[in-house]
């Protein structure tokens, strides 16, 4: 991110806004067009030296208008004058963080979908491996990997696609003047702002001016809070999955994990993920309060908090690719924990199949009981549905094994797992399709 966000990356762009400008301008008539030519063959950092930024930020306090003069020393007395002409640095600054913005979601949507490229290898490869669902902590019903990869994957796409959207609607920056009403380019301030905003590949303005307001930064960093989280709810689960309780997943981490138990090996890959999200999510805060800005518009902002997000979102999608790319999956492990209750999680197939005799509701009476005794005797299910009288009468030795096989007990879930891929590859020849051919 230091390309978008850093300072002499961040020179560059303002000297492009800057550049646009004036080759906007020059295109209306508003300054001589060998102004605009000599402002745009030096729109480059190498001709803003950051000694000389220094040297005038030292002077004037305000890093912008140090930019703008020490560029001036390069253009010379016939350029120098046409340089951010009619212009106020707000618009500029706001412009900038735009572009920045976009730039940002582009990059982490392209890690987004590698993201989703490992998901979706999961999916495949595990499509009907059986595991144990789980619901408030405690064993549910089975269900598969794939299955459970696939609420992941889907998740990160809903994630891209509200990203996608900001994108639609925040396509171009401002050029409205000081408190937004064009004054200072007349009834010319309207064409300027297009042209500008054309020139530098953005979408049309604003109908008004929008200095005031922060509600785009802040959904901005809102949207990437809810995908730090989504990210943050996959790592969990891989946390605990690859516990030794269970050890269903692993990271492959080798490194070593404390100084004085050689045993460990810590989950490295899923914590930093967690703890990268928690940092995305308390800096987005920050841009929400943005957005109580003062009359027409405050310094209370800073750039800083975009490019910290930027940052932290990067490396966090960077160390979810990572471990979902070298993730382990122990299909024999998860099979042993299906029957670490004694069949009791198939306690819901047996329910239906009973009440076919004696209606659902006296069904799940009778079943629960069943339970509970197996439960609390530590008998194995199967012994207590068959030692139940209410249950015997109608469900013989054979049945009631052949209604606690959870192998057979998967509903839909393969073929959810397969529609998840179908529509994630619809999304995906989409997107290529948009692009057009390589050339």
């Amino acid at each position: 991110m230091d390309e978008i966000f850093g300072e002499r990356a961040s020179v560059a762009i303002a000297m492009r806004i800057e550049a646009a400008l004036a080759a906007a301008q020059a295109s209306m008539g508003i300054i001589p067009k060998e102004a605009a030519a000599a402002i745009r063959a030096k729109a480059d950092p190498a001709y803003a030296p950051e000694a000389v930024i220094r040297r005038h930020a030292a002077k004037v306090g305000h890093p912008l208008v140090a930019l703008l003069g020490a560029w001036s020393e390069q253009l010379g007395e016939e350029a120098a004058p046409y340089l951010h002409y009619g212009a106020t640095t707000p618009d500029i600054r706001l412009t900038m963080q735009i572009m920045q913005m976009r730039m940002a979601v582009e990059r982490l949507g392209a890690r987004m979908r590698a993201v989703e490229e490992e998901l979706a290898r999961l999916c495949r490869d595990h499509r009907a491996t059986p595991m144990m669902g789980r619901t408030v902590g405690r064993h549910a019903l089975p269900i598969t990997f794939g299955l459970k990869a696939a609420t992941w994957m889907l998740e990160n796409r809903r994630n891209l696609d509200r990203l996608d959207g900001w994108l639609e609607r925040t396509s171009a920056g401002v050029l409205a003047g000081a408190v937004g009403t064009y004054a200072a380019l007349g009834d010319q301030g309207f064409e300027v702002e297009r042209r500008t905003m054309a020139e530098l590949g953005l979408g049309a303005p604003e109908p008004a001016d929008w200095k005031g307001t922060r509600d785009k930064h802040a959904e901005w960093g809102s949207l990437l809070a809810i995908t730090a989280k989504s990210m943050a709810r996959m790592a969990q689960e891989i946390f605990l999955l690859q516990g030794d309780d269970f050890a269903e997943l692993d990271e492959g981490n080798e490194e070593v994990g404390s100084s004085t138990m050689p045993h460990k090996s810590n989950p490295r890959k899923a914590t930093a993920v967690i703890g990268l999200a928690r940092q995305v999510c308390h800096e987005s805060e920050v841009l929400l309060d943005w957005m109580v800005s003062i009359y027409e518009r405050d310094q209370i902002s800073n750039d800083s908090s975009l490019a910290s997000i930027a940052h932290n979102m990067d490396r966090l999608l960077a160390a979810a690719h990572g471990l979902l790319a070298g993730l382990k999956v122990y299909p024999e492990n998860m099979a042993r924990n299906l029957g670490r209750t004694g069949g009791l999680i198939m306690a819901e197939r047996v329910m239906f199949a009973l009440g076919e005799h004696v209606g659902k509701h006296a069904a799940h009476t009778l079943v629960r009981e069943a339970a509970l005794e197996a439960r609390s005797s530590g008998m194995p299910f199967a012994q207590a549905l068959r030692g139940h009288p209410g249950i015997a009468p109608h469900l013989d030795c054979d049945r009631i094994a052949q209604l606690l096989d959870h192998r057979t007990y998967l509903g839909m879930a393969p073929q959810a797992v397969g529609r998840a891929l179908d529509h994630i590859e619809a999304r995906r020849a989409g997107e290529r399709a948009a692009q057009g051919p390589r050339t």
